[in-house]
């Protein structure tokens, strides 16, 4: 796999408005969030509460014993061994990662993560919000960019062979009905996230139709002439976020401050280690915290 830094040189034009929604793309030069919203990269903001909404378990001698002892593994999505230290010490039986979840979902009201695309307008994000794959929509749209007179190959014939052959309407494999973010953004942008294609060239289920239907070069040069790289950074109300997706991140959580608190080497929060997550609905368009165009963008393909 090749990878390729996408610039502002591709930029196609915008449709103005909006611009007093742009945030820095430097966290450190951003708002902090409000206090109820959760915001993983900032740990800073959250270790200290982490520890305290779990005081009444992970005791002193709790966190001693570890310290002392610690497992042969400490992993994010098996916390059994935190659920051991603590019968061992307090003789109280607990499932931490439930524990933790059910603490998670009651401490912050949102989750604040990136949905990275490609557009020429923001505006109907901030007024519609963010919407789930509707494959009719992505097709409708297809037809517009690759089925108008510019690229030789481009045809309806082919244009259903390609959704065909896509299949995005099978419930096993398809994509329609989940929203994708993730709650590290640079995993969108950097090359160890592997994923900047979707600022790069937009919806997925668009370049696959293009580079079927007018070849992929062709794709390529087509999408990245319309708008440029956009991130919006959303602040997802814990309602929507799924019990096993909060179990993921709050058991990535406290990996993290276990392996820091006894000097370990942590596999959570570092660069390869993943901050996808996806919910199954809509996001309004009062969830959208701002957006930033990304200066650069290390894009597989």
């Amino acid at each position: 796999m090749i990878y390729i830094w996408s610039s502002c040189r591709y930029a196609g034009p915008m449709v103005l408005g909006n611009e007093g929604r742009e945030i820095p793309e430097d966290l450190a030069k951003r708002t902090p969030p409000p206090d109820d919203v959760f915001c993983l990269p900032l740990v800073d903001s959250w270790r200290d509460r982490i520890w305290h909404m779990l005081e009444d378990l992970v005791t002193a001698e709790v966190k001693d014993a570890f310290i002392g002892d610690p497992p042969e593994s400490v992993f994010s999505d098996d916390l059994s061994w935190l659920d051991e230290i603590v019968y061992e010490v307090t003789g109280r039986i607990v499932n931490m990662k439930e524990l933790v979840v059910d603490r998670f979902a009651n401490e912050y009201r949102a989750f604040r993560a990136g949905h990275g695309t490609r557009t020429n307008d923001v505006g109907p994000f901030y007024s519609h919000g963010l919407r789930y794959l509707r494959p009719d929509e992505i097709e409708n749209r297809a037809r517009a960019i690759f089925l108008n007179g510019q690229y030789p190959l481009g045809n309806e014939a082919r244009l259903k062979d390609a959704i065909d052959d896509v299949d995005a309407r099978n419930t096993s494999g398809g994509r329609p009905g989940r929203l994708y973010f993730a709650a590290e953004e640079r995993s969108l942008i950097t090359r160890i996230g592997g994923s900047g294609h979707y600022l790069v060239y937009g919806s997925e289920y668009l370049y696959c139709l293009g580079m079927r239907t007018i070849g992929e070069w062709e794709t390529r040069q087509a999408l990245k002439s319309i708008g440029r790289p956009t991130m919006f950074v959303c602040d997802i109300p814990m309602s929507m976020m799924r019990p096993h997706t909060l179990g993921e991140f709050a058991g990535m959580v406290i990996e993290y401050l276990f392996c820091e608190l006894a000097n370990l080497p942590c596999h959570a929060l570092s660069a390869g280690a993943g901050s996808a997550l996806s919910i199954a609905q809509d996001l309004p368009g009062r969830c959208i915290v701002g957006h930033y165009h990304p200066a650069r963008v290390h894009a597989p393909y």
